[in-house]
């Protein structure tokens, strides 16, 4: 396990959640989560600063998770069910049975850390994975306070139809996303009966690069991903047609992760500094270009 995991974000998942307590981040530190699916879930203390819960500004937290598995895969069984068939003593037995059972006992616990941002604000969390046992790890979180409030989600009318704003930039250079930059590149998809074609349209801040997008436009093409960034170069990410990040790639990580890494003086400063711009940046593009919710919350029991 790197230091570094616990600034890694690529990819994010967004929730719109309510946590009916006054005492989120006390339940969060005394928190024992339940396992799910052969995966243990836990809240972790940051080996940076020895917290479980750190407060940012006036309304933001960050926790990280950690999920414990055995990555048992379908090869590994096929491979231990083959061994297994040549033992005279289990002839006739459920054997992939047998081999997922002693592989369960014999291979090494894997991990995985999810960090998580919550705007107590706005009410919305970010995770920076979005991959089935993340999902796992928060429906276990949301288990731990037995009722969440759950916002209707909509669509709000100006970020409808990217492909849309993606023509009316081409005609007019109307900006796609306030806040954010374009970088004039986009990838295309169209859809016929027996096939799926893909073109990247480069260059789109030139006559050229214009022309030869509104042609493949023309031509049934429509927007599956724009490349986008975030104050300049500070970040860079993919946005795409269901307007999810992805891609990301934060100007200072590297530095900052060889800095974690290596233990280096004033670290617990380093990271402090780093997670808070984090939280900045996706505060921004969050609401620049996701989602909005609505006012009425419901209280149900998260099912």
């Amino acid at each position: 396990m790197n230091y570094s995991d616990y600034i890694k974000m690529t990819q994010i998942g967004v929730y719109s959640i309510t946590f009916p307590t006054d005492k989120l981040i006390e339940t969060l530190e005394s928190a024992t989560l339940e396992a799910r699916n052969g995966v243990e879930f836990e809240v972790l203390k940051n080996p940076i600063t020895g917290k479980k819960v750190h407060q940012l500004d006036d309304d933001g937290l960050f926790f990280s998770l950690r999920c414990e598995f055995k990555r048992v895969t379908k090869e590994l069984i096929a491979s231990k069910s083959y061994e297994i068939s040549l033992r005279k003593e289990v002839k006739g037995a459920d054997i992939e049975q047998i081999a997922t059972v002693e592989l369960f006992n014999t291979v090494p616990p894997s991990s995985q850390i999810i960090n998580i941002f919550y705007n107590t604000k706005t009410q919305i969390l970010v995770m920076n994975s979005n991959n089935r046992r993340a999902k796992t790890a928060l429906m276990q979180l949301v288990l731990l306070f037995g009722l969440v409030g759950v916002k209707s989600i909509v669509i709000s009318s100006e970020k409808l139809g990217i492909n849309t704003r993606f023509i009316n930039y081409l005609n007019d250079n109307t900006p796609l996303f306030r806040s954010l930059s374009f970088e004039n590149q986009a990838t295309l998809r169209r859809h016929n009966v027996d096939e799926k074609t893909y073109r990247t349209v480069k260059h789109l801040d030139s006559n050229t690069g214009k022309n030869n997008a509104l042609e493949a436009v023309a031509d049934g093409f429509f927007v599956q991903s724009l490349r986008m960034s975030y104050l300049e170069d500070e970040l860079h990410f993919t946005l795409d047609e269901h307007l999810q990040i992805r891609s990301m790639r934060f100007k200072q990580y590297a530095k900052t992760a060889r800095r974690l890494n290596n233990q280096e003086a004033g670290s617990r400063s380093v990271f402090i500094g780093y997670i808070g711009d984090q939280y900045e940046a996706l505060n921004r593009i969050i609401r620049s270009t996701l989602l909005e919710f609505t006012q009425e919350t419901k209280l149900k029991t998260f099912a």
